[in-house]
């Protein structure tokens, strides 16, 4: 296979690598916080008795997952270019070998971002400032709820491939490292809006199938973008390679999409009436415009790049970037945006006032409304408000009393 060129990228190659990354950033905050402000998320009501985290938490929960994200699309998308697109033979290729460092920049980023998640969602739990929380009232989130844990799983993962990619030289070590890297993006799935759903099965799974073609498809053309010596035919076939896997990765992002969706909503109606279902339709609009620079792709600029002008290519692949990172605001944006409450019927909505009461007792088991195994009576009770359509977000449930936390003794679990 031909290999692409030893010395360093011209001034320009870089600068417009640079622009690109900050265009990207750019879009995705600027997305991600629209989002959030038109979406409701960033209007945390204090309900009485369960007290609302200040401003400051509130947005630094989606930015660390921005962040998170971000780190995640690049790790995975370095080593998918490593290992699939320049795979190299018995060694990784030179592409493949900066790349697979690039990964493990991306990881360490990963992780730390990961880490850092914990105080700062504990407090948005609780709703309460930084000054309430203590290491072990970190430790007892992580011991007593799965999104803690969950958090845990994936930084641990990241550092294994910011430890490890410093020293595979082989495209076998690559692959183990991108196996590792993937899995490292399932477990938040498991606490997503779809985990409390009752398809729990489906729309996990869809979530599942949806990440990781979101993070193969965004990540392996941000890994030709980044290629600062990938040239030539060597760069012909990486872009051949990702447009042949293009297509069946934007099936899956778009099926599993589909079905995500449909867990989600109780009424068609919820699709033009909520905020969930207007954020919603923005990422489907986004996904189509995906779908059509992939078109342009394929019919304009390969053949350019084939015959050895890549201009419209870069120029193209930098509009995709841009607006698959906008994509990605807008998801973190809809995981913070609260769901459409369920329909409720005539029967229900006539059943006595003390039926609907929050008590304890509400959740009688720890698969009623997929509450979370270790949740206090508060947590639950903040459960029951969000499923019956109170406007609370679903990320600040309350897994134990916040004086258990804050206060360092046990959790209480629930009856």
């Amino acid at each position: 296979m031909a290999e692409s060129r030893v010395d360093s990228a011209p001034a320009p190659a870089r600068v417009r690598r640079g622009l690109l990354v900050l265009a990207s950033a750019l879009a995705a905050i600027a997305v991600c916080g629209l989002t959030l402000w038109a979406g409701g998320a960033a209007d945390v009501v204090s309900v009485p008795g369960i007290p609302a985290p200040p401003p400051v938490v509130a947005w630094l929960v989606p930015a660390l997952r921005l962040v998170a994200d971000a780190a995640a699309v690049l790790t995975v998308g370095c080593l998918f270019g490593a290992v699939v697109l320049v795979p190299g033979d018995t060694v990784l290729s030179t592409a493949g070998y900066r790349w697979v460092r690039l990964a493990g920049w991306g990881a360490v980023v990963w992780a730390l971002t990961s880490l850092a998640s914990l105080p700062v969602l504990l407090a948005d739990f609780l709703g309460t400032g930084f000054s309430a929380i203590s290491l072990r009232g970190v430790w007892s989130f992580v011991e007593s709820v799965e999104q803690g844990r969950n958090l845990v799983v994936v930084a641990a993962l990241a550092a294994v491939v910011a430890a490890f990619a410093r020293t595979v030289l082989h495209p076998a070590g690559a692959r183990v490292l991108l196996f590792i890297a993937l899995a490292a993006t399932v477990p938040p799935a498991f606490t997503s809006h779809s985990a409390d759903k009752a398809d729990h099965n489906l729309a996990v799974t869809a979530v599942v199938l949806h990440v990781l073609g979101v993070v193969l498809w965004a990540g392996g053309l941000l890994a030709l973008m980044l290629a600062a010596r990938l040239s030539g035919p060597a760069r012909v076939t990486a872009v051949e390679r990702f447009s042949r896997l293009a297509l069946p990765l934007a099936v899956v992002v778009g099926g599993s999409g589909v079905v995500t969706a449909y867990t989600r909503f109780s009424s068609p109606d919820q699709l033009l009436d909520t905020g969930y279902g207007a954020v919603l339709l923005a990422k489907v609009a986004a996904f189509v415009g995906l779908l059509a620079l992939a078109a342009w792709h394929r019919r304009r600029t390969l053949p350019a790049l084939r015959a050895g002008h890549p201009r419209m290519f870069l120029r193209l692949a930098g509009a995709e970037a841009v607006l698959f990172a906008a994509t990605i605001g807008l998801a973190v944006g809809l995981a913070r945006t609260p769901t459409p409450p369920p329909v409720v019927d005539a029967n229900a909505a006539a059943a006595p006032a003390e039926q609907l009461h929050i008590l304890p007792t509400a959740v009688t088991s720890p698969h009623d409304h997929s509450c979370v195994k270790d949740l206090s009576p508060l947590g639950c009770a903040a459960w029951r408000l969000r499923w019956t359509g109170t406007n609370w977000l679903l990320t600040r449930r309350i897994p134990t009393l916040s004086s258990a936390l804050v206060d360092d003794r046990k959790p209480i679990p629930c009856p």
